[in-house]
């Protein structure tokens, strides 16, 4: 039996926060068809037509008139695209993906998952007037976002979602207050969220660009910059063609809709392990919890509640650095982390800081011996130490990091250190194991 995973601060004049609704975190590269990630997470989240069961082969499953409909009214907003027009053909239009599937426009998408979809028409050429009031385009704007039961944030340039919705000195667009008022009304059905970049959008401070090697490597030192500078989001300090561009990162002001003490990244293990940045971020913003959201899988964050909650394929993985400390080196280093891995089903309480799970709690190990990773920034290899971890006889596994190659300039020098990071299992760590998934909760995690 192969029991693996498989593809397994108050910044800026922050507006006054008062957690009210819920926030849906999707990572980024979902499946259209995950029903799981859109009608038990998203639809069910909004609290309408729970009765019925949407026509996954469909794309006219509700009304398009939102004074009559009974689905839920979701707000697609396209801002993280490159201008109006690329965000309007997203919404409208289906991709040929060129190998004989396609990707659904937003309003299909969410049409076949039982939504009534409208488009947000700010973004980054028109926010002037699309994303203010007193004029004919903002005001049907923040009219669709009055009567929303969802405001869904799409993926691309996180950057250019705070460029349309935040002034230059990080106050609220009208729009984005619009959006906050409905917020703090308290509507326990109410949800905003995005994924990827919208995913990001949610954080008070946004961490973005970079890779993790680069941010243990600089040491979490990522400046901040402001909403004007949207246009070269990363550590310019060394110009634009630098290592330091490239692989550190930078601070931006986000939404502020997520609490200020967590801190959400996106496409977490399958596109790159983006464990070190995220540990590293939290680090250089003072934060102690973060979220991991791996691609084609949500976390519905229920902010009365404390709580979050694990939808769709992938996994989950939230770090811990409320016990951490941190020895000089001459990169990042990190002792007494704790980390979790969570997959659908599975909940977290950021208050406790506790793990729940219906799966079976693992009492003899399955594997023996150990499961270290020559690259554990590799798609995957944090998922699968962890996992492993815990269904191993040894304690412990060791993922190494080394310094990225690139086939061309700029290069780290060959005096790079390889990075360690290590994966131990103590009496405060668990597993649990049901169907082929997995869940690990607080593994000891070091970096040296």
């Amino acid at each position: 039996m192969n029991k693996h995973i498989g593809c397994v601060l108050l910044l800026f004049g922050l507006a006054s926060q008062a957690q009210a609704g819920k926030i849906y975190l999707m990572g980024g590269g979902y499946s259209d068809s995950n029903t799981d990630l859109f009608v038990n997470g998203l639809r069910k989240a909004s609290g309408r037509d729970l009765a019925s069961t949407p026509n996954p082969a469909s794309t006219s499953n509700c009304s398009s008139n939102w004074a009559t409909t009974v689905c839920p009214r979701i707000a697609v907003v396209t801002s993280s695209k490159d201008g109006y027009a690329v965000g309007l053909d997203a919404f409208q239009n289906d991709l040929d993906n060129g190998n004989g599937t396609v990707k659904r426009g937003y309003y299909n998408l969410f049409q076949t998952h039982g939504f009534s979809p409208k488009f947000i028409s700010a973004h980054v050429d028109n926010y002037p007037t699309h994303a203010y009031n007193g004029n004919a385009a903002g005001n049907a704007n923040i009219a669709v976002i009055n009567q929303a039961d969802v405001v869904w944030l799409a993926g691309g340039d996180q950057a250019k979602i705070a460029r349309t919705w935040l002034r230059d000195n990080g106050a609220d667009t009208p729009l984005l207050a619009a959006l906050r008022v409905r917020w703090n009304a308290n509507s326990a059905n109410f949800v905003v969220g995005g994924d990827s970049a919208g995913n990001h959008a949610m954080n008070s401070l946004m961490h973005g660009g970079g890779v993790s090697y680069g941010y243990l490597y600089y040491k979490a030192d990522l400046p901040t910059q402001t909403v004007s500078q949207w246009q070269t989001f990363g550590d310019t300090r060394d110009g634009l063609s630098a290592l330091r561009y490239e692989d550190n990162g930078a601070k931006l002001k986000g939404l502020s809709f997520l609490p200020a003490s967590l801190l959400s990244d996106t496409h977490f293990d399958a596109r790159s392990g983006r464990l070190g940045r995220l540990l590293a971020a939290l680090r250089s913003m003072n934060i102690s919890q973060g979220f991991g959201v791996d691609e084609d899988t949500g976390l519905l964050v229920d902010t009365t509640a404390n709580t979050a909650k694990v939808y769709g394929s992938g996994p989950v993985i939230i770090a811990d650095l409320s016990a951490a400390s941190y020895p000089v080196g001459s990169y990042f280093k990190l002792s007494g982390a704790r980390v979790s891995l969570l997959t659908a089903g599975d909940s977290y309480n950021y208050a406790t800081r506790t793990v729940s799970s219906s799966k079976a709690l693992i009492g003899t190990r399955y594997y023996s011996g150990h499961s270290d990773s020559s690259d554990v920034f590799a798609a995957f290899e944090t998922s699968t130490l962890l996992t492993r971890v815990v269904d191993q006889t040894s304690s412990y596994n060791l993922g190494v990091a080394p310094a990225p190659f690139y086939s061309s300039a700029p290069f780290y020098p060959a005096s790079a250190p390889s990075i360690t990071l290590r994966f131990t299992r103590d009496a405060t760590t668990r597993g649990h194991y049901s169907a082929g998934r997995y869940t690990a909760a607080k593994v000891k995690v070091d970096i040296n």
